[in-house]
C-alpha cells in the first residue's frame, strides 16, 4: 500500500509540464504554464461570447470586440506577465507572490466576465424606424424604472446559440396619441421605445407594423450607401426585392440592415462608422 500511494506521488507521474515545474523550476517554465492555462479561459469566454453573447455581427459592432480587449488584456497579457516578473526558483517567499498573482488575476477576470455578461445583446428591439440592439444591463435598468412606475416588465424570449430573439414596441396609433404619446411617455420617466419591455410583441407577428420605416433603394443612395448594400446583396445571394433595409443603432455603430421577410431573420449589418476590427475585415 505504502509503495503504491508513494508511486502515485512521484512527480514522473504528474503532467510533463507541471512535473518539469516542479522538479527543475524555471521562469519560462512558469511563465509558459500560466500562459496556457490562460489560453484555455481565454478560448472558453470567446466562444461563449461568439455563440450566445454577440453572436455574428453583433461581436463587432455592438461590445464584444471591446469586452474582449478588456479581458485578453488581464487574461493573457497582465497575469503571465507577472508570473514572469515574479518567478524566481528558490525565492523567499514565492508561493506569497504566486497567490497574490492568482488572486489578482481571477479577480481581475471575474470583474471583466461579469462586465462583459452584462453588456451582452439579449434582443434586437424594432422601434422609432428602425432596429435598435439592447444589452441585459440597459433591459434590467429599463425593468425597474417600469417597475418604480407601476408597470409589469415581460421576461424577454430566451437566446439561443447564434441567435437574439427580434421585437417589436408598436408605435401608439393616432388615436392613443401616435409618436406624440412616445415622447410623454419618456418625459413623465418611461424608458424609450426600445426598453419598453412591458409592450414588446413578436417582429414575426408584426411585421405589417415594421414596413413603413423600410427604405427604398432611393433613400440608400442618398445615404450613400447603396453600393457597400449591393455587395452585401452579391455577398448573400439575395435580390434587392427579396429583401428589406431599415435603420440600426448598435453601441458601437449604426446603419443598414437586410432583412429577410421569409425567414424573418436580419442576414446582415452594414455600420456606416466601422469599429476598428470590422473595418479592417
Amino acid at each position: 500500500m505504502d509503495q503504491a500511494s508513494n508511486t502515485l506521488t512521484k512527480p514522473d507521474n504528474m503532467p510533463g509540464a507541471l512535473s518539469r515545474l516542479i522538479t527543475h523550476p524555471t521562469r519560462a517554465r512558469a511563465f509558459g504554464i500560466h500562459l496556457v492555462l490562460s489560453l484555455l479561459f481565454f478560448s472558453t469566454l470567446v466562444a461563449m461570447m461568439l455563440l450566445y453573447w454577440f453572436p455574428g455581427e453583433l461581436f463587432f459592432v455592438d461590445g464584444g470586440w471591446q469586452g474582449l480587449k478588456l479581458v485578453a488584456m488581464v487574461d493573457l497579457i497582465l497575469g503571465p506577465a507577472l508570473t514572469l516578473i515574479l518567478f524566481k526558483p528558490g525565492k523567499p517567499g514565492l508561493m506569497m507572490d504566486m497567490f497574490m498573482v492568482a488572486a489578482i488575476q481571477i479577480a481581475a477576470l471575474g470583474y471583466g466576465f461579469h462586465t462583459t455578461h452584462q453588456q451582452r445583446t439579449v434582443a434586437i428591439v424594432y422601434a422609432e424606424n428602425g432596429f435598435n440592439t439592447l444589452s441585459a444591463k440597459d433591459n434590467q435598468d429599463a425593468n425597474q424604472q417600469l417597475l418604480e412606475l407601476e408597470q409589469q416588465p415581460q421576461p424577454l424570449p430566451p437566446t439561443a446559440m447564434l441567435k437574439v430573439p427580434l421585437l417589436l414596441t408598436p408605435t401608439p396609433s393616432l388615436e392613443d396619441g401616435g409618436y406624440g404619446k412616445v415622447l410623454e411617455d419618456m418625459f413623465n420617466g418611461y424608458p424609450s421605445p426600445q426598453e419598453r419591455s412591458d409592450q414588446y410583441v413578436s417582429v414575426v407577428e408584426n411585421h405589417a407594423a415594421m414596413r413603413a420605416g423600410a427604405l427604398g433603394i432611393e433613400q440608400l443612395a442618398e445615404k450613400g450607401v447603396l453600393e457597400v448594400v449591393e455587395r452585401a446583396l452579391q455577398k448573400h445571394s439575395l435580390k434587392p426585392e427579396n429583401v428589406e433595409f431599415y435603420k440600426f443603432q448598435a453601441r458601437y455603430a449604426s446603419g443598414i440592415v437586410l432583412f429577410d421577410p421569409q425567414s424573418m431573420q436580419i442576414v446582415d449589418f452594414i455600420a456606416h462608422q466601422k469599429p476598428d476590427l470590422l473595418a479592417a475585415k
